[in-house]
């Protein structure tokens, strides 16, 4: 099997994402299909209790597949124009699936909910927002807390703080936010963005910071937020 920047695997099947196609394994890791929809595709998810991914392209894609039907479920076009490097994730429960877009600029993120009985989108939360850009989400498993890296821009534009918080999804807000200087802020959204890959080799050597410390320890949002009180 090659080597992929994103990597994932359940009790079924293996996925490789490359950029160029997402690739599908089965339990022995032999190869059964390639989709090649679209383009940039580097990070997927695997919906919790399925065989069902979703799958996130730099270029403004996001796809949902069926793999024992090996088929596109549903395809969207977030934006034309513009990176799509941001965060993902299903809830636990599986109903729900939560995804950072940036559909109008660049440097504007806002929270998009998809329900997975159709993959239709429900909900976008903070578009409004001109100050806070999110960067990652992280569902605690057990509890189905979420908590939500980024950080808040001052009345120039500029970074004022990053933070850990939780997403309160009753109420479709930010709360308990706990600030992070710049540099923790940094390592955390490089690490995220490892994690996106499912923390593969590949994934850290592309990795501008993280690829040049000595070394990288396992952490989570949960215990970054935990550790600030």
């Amino acid at each position: 099997m090659k080597k992929f920047i994103g990597f994932y695997k359940n009790d079924n099947y293996s996925v490789g994402c490359d950029g160029k196609g997402v690739f599908i394994y089965d339990s022995k890791n032999k190869e059964i299909t390639k989709f090649t929809d679209f383009r940039y595709g580097y990070n997927a998810a695997f919906m919790p209790n399925a065989n069902i991914i979703a799958v996130k392209s730099t270029e403004g894609k996001l796809g949902f597949y069926d793999l024992d039907k090996l088929s596109l479920i549903k395809l969207y076009t977030i934006t034309e124009s513009g990176a799509q490097d941001e965060g993902f994730a299903f809830s636990p429960d599986g109903e729900f699936f939560y995804n950072i877009e940036k559909p109008i600029t660049s440097t504007d993120t806002e929270l998009a909910i998809y329900e997975t009985k159709t993959f239709s989108k429900i909900d976008t939360l903070f578009a409004d927002d001109e100050k806070m850009v999110l960067d990652s989400l992280e569902f605690d498993p057990e509890t189905g807390v979420c908590y939500v890296l980024g950080f808040m821009r001052n009345d120039d534009g500029i970074i004022d703080y990053g933070f850990v918080a939780i997403f309160d999804r009753e109420n479709k807000s930010i709360t308990d936010i706990k600030k992070l200087d710049y540099k923790t802020h940094e390592f955390l959204e490089a690490y995220e963005s490892w994690a996106r890959d499912g923390f593969t080799e590949k994934g850290l050597k592309s990795n501008f910071i993280l690829s040049e410390l000595p070394e990288v320890k396992k952490t989570t949002l949960k215990e970054e937020f935990e550790k600030r009180g």
